[in-house]
């Protein structure tokens, strides 16, 4: 979890920002007509089709759609999947590559390649699990990310900072800012344990069936969901869900994590979350005594658990360290490697 990493960092050293500010950011600029989150939630609106209801697929899986996804995915980088192709061996193919992913696509035959697990270091507690897709599978993902985020988006609440567009860590960290401002100073510092793996695959599915109807792209997500691993931490069987390493796995979450947002708010908390990690500020101990407890409810009834060992309330007088940066009393710095 980033939390803890977060925590380790400190011993490295505190790169501090501008402290006669007292704050990490300055509020963002942006235009009075259209804030960036405004400008990308319609840029997307305008290049993809609605899944709100069943499309033909000629529509959804174009040549366009299909070549934005790969240079998505060759941007974001990645190691070969189970069938070992490369970010070269692909682009040198591209145009057949894209061509048969797209009949696949369109005549409802794809099939997802099962999943090859890689080991990588976990900050203080070993090693964990992260499934490395086929390169034909990223690119099928993107192209079904870019279909359906934008009919998830206006709905997420304004708590949620974690991949989406126009808003991330710097966002994130001025509300925690902000909320210290207004005296909410004592802080439940959250970490969901091992989020990404333990989401119901089932009751996500039927999250996303609430808002995307289309029969190919519902299709395509629950493949997605219930694609075997070929190897585990544990050694036994396992399917992928909303498991580390897919391009849908943000989304997913936040669409899982959509319930907490609003089962929080709804008792006016001040919550913000960046994907599975979340602070609640608060005016009173005994005020974020209450918040852990509503949070650990809220998680349970999504199937989910706060880590006892990495959960703590705290005041901003004793300091936190959360998503590379270190809140204490009235200063805020960046963290070494943050």
């Amino acid at each position: 979890m980033k939390a803890l990493w977060q925590w380790l960092q400190t011993r490295a050293g505190i790169a501090p920002r501008d402290q006669a500010t007292m704050t990490c950011y300055a509020p963002p600029k942006t235009p009075q007509t259209a804030s960036p989150l405004d400008v990308a939630r319609s840029n997307a609106m305008a290049v993809a089709p609605p899944v709100t209801r069943s499309q033909p697929p000629e529509r959804l899986f174009t040549h366009a759609a299909l070549h934005q996804a790969w240079r998505a995915v060759k941007q974001a980088k990645g190691g070969p999947g189970v069938d070992g192709v490369t970010i070269a061996q692909f682009e040198a193919r591209l145009d057949e590559e894209l061509t048969a992913l797209q009949k696949e696509l369109t005549a409802g035959v794809y099939r997802p390649r099962p999943l090859r697990q890689v080991l990588v270091p976990k900050a203080g507690e070993g090693m964990r699990g992260l499934a490395i897709w086929a390169l034909r599978d990223r690119v099928a993902q993107r192209v079904v990310y870019d279909l359906i985020a934008p009919v998830f988006e206006p709905h997420f609440l304004p708590c949620s900072f974690g991949y989406r567009p126009g808003l991330g860590v710097e966002q994130a960290v001025q509300r925690v800012i902000d909320h210290r401002n207004a005296n909410l100073r004592w802080v439940v510092d959250a970490d969901i344990m091992h989020c990404f793996d333990a989401i119901d695959s089932r009751r996500l599915f039927g999250m996303v069936r609430q808002r995307v109807r289309d029969r190919l792209v519902l299709r395509y997500i629950e493949q997605w969901l219930q694609v075997q691993l070929l190897s585990s931490l544990d050694g036994k069987p396992r399917r992928a869900g909303a498991s580390q390493g897919s391009v849908l796995s943000p989304l997913l979450a936040n669409i899982y994590l959509h319930t907490l947002d609003q089962a929080l708010t709804a008792r006016g908390l001040a919550l913000v979350r960046y994907a599975d990690d979340f602070v609640i500020c608060c005016r009173r101990r005994a005020d974020a005594q209450s918040a852990r407890s509503q949070a650990q409810a809220a998680l349970r009834r999504l199937g989910l658990e706060l880590h006892p060992q990495k959960t703590q309330i705290v005041h901003f007088d004793q300091g936190f360290a959360w998503l590379g940066h270190f809140f204490i009393r009235n200063e805020c710095h960046r963290l070494a490697g943050g």
